[in-house]
């Protein structure tokens, strides 16, 4: 009796587990699905390994990434030797303003990023519900938001699944982890890509030390990456 007691108890137990699982979407509009995804963009922190690969070549290296309500940073860090600090090797920070720095490869910081955005930052800094007010009704729609060249894609369940913008030769593509987070982040352009993989993601507000803001020049890229020996810098970093 006793045993039965229990096993009954156990099946009341799971059942009510999962039907506040599902519970948690039930009730509840489609605005508010977007918002709740929308919101976990505004402000979070996260740290694991990218791998960079530059016209066929490919490194390995940790990273850091924050952004808050109005400040972005990114750093690419190389691991600390018998125990010193780590280092990074790029840094971009965007906030009122755009900033790159990199001991890897110091004539990078002479690129003139600005117009090489898919988007202004006062655009990557809009609040959830900035958004929803603005384009609710055609994400909820369609999954996605075009504007010029720009598309910006979401899945049915409001996770932001891509952004790509034809122009600027630029595309970026999430996916999550079964628990919602965050798990890789893709960035494309001309050539070059990054893959980050999340080991951490925390949703809070970090706190984030912006770079010195420099006037860049207007240098072109590829320009810049074969003068200078870079190619080779680059090589050496990977050990060829």
């Amino acid at each position: 009796m006793k045993r039965i007691l229990l096993m009954t108890t156990a099946l009341v137990l799971a059942l009510m587990l999962v039907i506040s699982g599902c519970s948690t979407n039930l009730g509840i509009s489609e605005e508010a699905k977007l918002k709740r995804e929308l919101r976990k963009f505004e402000q979070f922190s996260g740290s694991g390994v990218v791998e960079l690969s530059v016209f066929g070549m490919s490194l390995h290296k940790n990273f850091a990434l924050a952004k808050s309500m109005d400040q972005m940073r990114f750093d690419m860090i190389d691991g600390g030797v018998f125990g010193a600090a780590p280092s990074p090797l790029l840094s971009v920070y965007l906030g009122q303003y755009l900033s790159l720095k990199s001991t890897l490869m110091p004539a990078l910081e002479a690129l003139n990023l600005q117009d090489k955005l898919p988007m202004k930052p006062n655009a990557i800094f809009n609040t959830a519900d900035h958004i929803v007010e603005r384009f609710g009704n055609e994400i909820i729609q369609t999954k996605k938001v075009v504007r010029d060249s720009l598309t910006i894609t979401f899945r049915k369940n409001y996770q932001l699944e891509s952004i790509v913008d034809t122009d600027a030769g630029i595309r970026v593509d999430a996916s999550y982890t079964r628990k919602g987070d965050l798990d890789v982040i893709t960035l494309k352009v001309k050539g070059i890509s990054a893959k980050m993989t999340f080991d951490k993601v925390v949703y809070d507000h970090p706190q984030i030390t912006p770079l010195p803001k420099a006037e860049p020049k207007q240098e072109d890229f590829f320009k810049i990456f074969q003068q200078g020996g870079m190619m080779d810098m680059f090589k050496g970093l990977l050990g060829n």
